[in-house]
């Protein structure tokens, strides 16, 4: 057994980060906890746009490319060792590091990257690897082979698999391959065919995709979904059973089999139950809870009045004057992220603020369309008063940008003390947001806001929505979130700075198929009660002045130093992976 841990971690996000499993990686490799105990960290991911990249940008930011089959580039002197495995399997390779850096710049790490071009692969050793998945875990590829997605992660399996182990020296293995989401089992899959004795293998759950579908598709989203969860579970009943066939799905096949592996890590509880929910496989194993670790950012009181003021200068230029109260929601434009409860809250907010003379803004900063050009900014700022107003079509709205942009609309008609504006870009420089002259960036609005909103139907943890946490901000989730497990176990009893919202509870028949009956007309009522609920317990606690942020912000650096990933990985996440390499070793 080796002295340090060696990981494999597969993923869509080994050259840059993306969404959330970014996050999670640079988290991780930011950590001294991590570092002392990881002796080497490789990302793996498909090529996706690289080749279409310099030479030396083809590992994304702050990397430095050692071999690329493509370029003709060997300073590593491992063409020896990787260019068989391309040649048999008729792959490409771009190898290297690349440096981890924190938001706030006080942590960095190193990881080497392999990224492989699998598009021209060879279809009769494919065809045998995906013959072999039949056989062994009754996965039936050709069913899901015309969806890329799925198509693209069989394909790098077995030339990353043997790409890593020629990599690795002998006296680091057994490594273990950490399947990030669905898009790692496949190469799990060729590590348990054919590398038990080099290779261990973990399935880390960033979430359920089978639960996210039926919770997004159903109009009863979570209230129906989580009742009858529980139910379902009470009865010894699975997801087929309770909400039909998840076949269709070459995500759901992918994790339904995720048992196979030595490990599985879920990011909350209720992840956890819901990967137990999948198949009957699942009741003999054990799936350990790992957090997601919280930035613990160093913020002052100077630094926060600094913040509100920038974004005070902002909100006059779109609005035309400065917010008493300053709310958020920085979130991808999907319907878990429940951006309709935001505005149900602040329906509620509105009457009370305008009776005090006190205004407040909703930023809702969300992107369906990637990052708008400053050119495209100023041009619409200039025609017709961008962000505040929008119009269909690119480089404004497109896609589920437009929806939110008409409640916000048709919540801005009917309320006078709150305005809600919809910021449908990428990041929040000055020039990205439409004012060149400030100098601001996301760290400015994290800090600056009063309260964050995160109240989504579907959660599996949620980092985004605790982030401000560490600035004073009063973060407004909702309880199916993975982070509220989190919060309660750092501060039992709950946190002064969390409000978790309930949208599940339901009090009538606990009869399966009446559940399975709940829509959105249920689902309506109970969210506006809980808004309600919500406003009323926002009125009661957030500052109205200097004095109450520097509270707000005391206690919420109080709680972040218990929320960071140094933590997790010390209690949680490398006891686990030092385990089913021991035991693997035995």
């Amino acid at each position: 057994m080796p002295s340090r841990l060696s990981l494999i971690h597969v993923t869509h996000e080994a050259s840059e980060q993306i969404g959330g499993i970014g996050a999670v990686l640079e988290g991780m490799i930011t950590s001294p906890v991590y570092q002392e105990a990881v002796g080497r960290t490789l990302l793996v991911g498909p090529s996706f746009d690289h080749l279409d990249r310099p030479a030396e940008e083809r590992l994304g930011a702050e990397s430095e490319v050692l071999y690329s089959s493509i370029d003709n580039i060997d300073r590593a002197q491992i063409g020896n060792r990787l260019r068989p495995i391309e040649w048999a399997f008729e792959v490409a390779m771009v190898y290297g590091r690349r440096t981890f850096r924190t938001p706030s710049g006080d942590r960095t790490g190193t990881a080497e990257i392999l990224l492989i071009d699998v598009f021209r692969m060879s279809r009769t050793r494919l065809d045998v690897f995906k013959s072999r998945l039949w056989q062994h875990f009754g996965l039936d590829c050709m069913r899901y082979e015309g969806d890329w997605g799925f198509e693209e992660y069989v394909r790098l399996a077995e030339p990353a698999f043997h790409a890593a182990l020629a990599l690795l020296r002998p006296e680091e293995l057994p490594a273990v391959l950490l399947s990030h989401e669905f898009m790692g089992l496949p190469a799990a899959f060729k590590s348990i065919l054919d590398g038990q004795q080099e290779v261990r293998t973990a399935f880390h759950a960033h979430e359920c995709s089978t639960a996210r579908r039926i919770v997004e598709q159903h109009p009863g989203h979570d209230l129906r979904f989580y009742n009858a969860l529980d139910e379902g579970r009470r009865l010894n009943l699975t997801v087929g059973t309770v909400f039909g066939d998840q076949s269709d799905s070459f995500r759901h096949a992918l994790v339904s089999r995720a048992h196979v592996c030595d490990a599985i890590l879920a990011v909350g509880k209720r992840v956890a139950d819901e990967m137990h929910f999948l198949d009957r496989h699942f009741d003999h194993h054990h799936i350990d809870l790992v957090h997601n670790g919280i930035p613990a950012q160093r913020v002052t009181v100077a630094e926060k009045e600094a913040a509100r003021a920038r974004l005070g200068d902002w909100a006059e230029g779109v609005v035309g004057w400065r917010p008493d109260l300053l709310m958020t929601h920085v979130t991808r434009p999907v319907v878990s992220k429940g951006i309709w409860r935001d505005l149900e809250v602040c329906h509620e907010l509105d009457r009370t603020l305008s009776a005090e003379g006190r205004r407040g803004l909703l930023v809702i900063l969300t992107t369906a369309g990637g990052t708008r050009r400053a050119q495209d900014v100023a041009s619409m700022k200039e025609e017709y008063g961008w962000p505040l107003d929008h119009r269909e079509g690119y480089p404004d709205l497109v896609g589920p940008e437009i929806d939110i942009a008409r409640d916000v609309a048709a919540f801005n008609t009917n309320h006078s003390a709150i305005r809600a504006v919809l910021v449908n870009q990428f990041g929040w420089s000055g020039e990205a947001v439409g004012w060149p002259a400030l100098e601001m960036n996301m760290a400015t609005l994290r800090v600056a806001t009063d309260v964050e909103f995160g109240m989504a139907t579907y959660e599996p943890f949620g980092i985004s929505p605790l982030e401000p946490l560490a600035a004073g901000a009063i973060c407004v989730i909702s309880s199916v979130c993975g982070c509220s497990n989190f919060v309660e176990e750092a501060s039992p009893g709950g946190h002064e700075n969390v409000i978790s919202a309930d949208y599940t509870r339901w009090e009538g028949p606990r009869d399966l198929d009446r559940i399975l009956a709940l829509g959105g007309r249920e689902r309506g009522r109970i969210e506006r009660d809980v808004a309600k609920e919500i406003a009323a317990r926002l009125l009661a606690i957030v500052p109205r002045d200097a004095a109450q942020r520097a509270q707000r912000l005391a206690a919420g650096q109080a709680i972040v130093a218990r929320l960071g990933w140094d933590e997790v990985l010390r209690k949680h996440m490398l006891p686990t992976l030092r385990a089913i390499v021991a035991r693997g070793s035995a």
